[in-house]
């Protein structure tokens, strides 16, 4: 399934979650992983939890990127 966070375009698995998201886009990225799990919205500004599970299409937010 193809996802987007912060403009980037990512492919992952089917059952993916939030975290395997932001895990894979900041592997793309090659930044480090902070030690606390940055705020990821979605395009509304609610709070995606880390164990949400995503769908094909979705789009999300992370706040801060060190």
């Amino acid at each position: 399934m193809k996802i987007r966070i912060n403009r980037t375009e990512l492919e992952l698995f089917g059952g993916a979650t939030i975290a395997d998201a932001v895990r894979t886009y900041y592997s793309l990225h090659k930044k480090k992983f902070p030690k606390i799990f940055p705020v990821v919205t979605d395009p509304y500004g609610n709070y995606a939890a880390p164990d949400g599970r995503l769908s094909d299409g979705n789009q999300l937010y992370i706040k801060t990127i060190k």
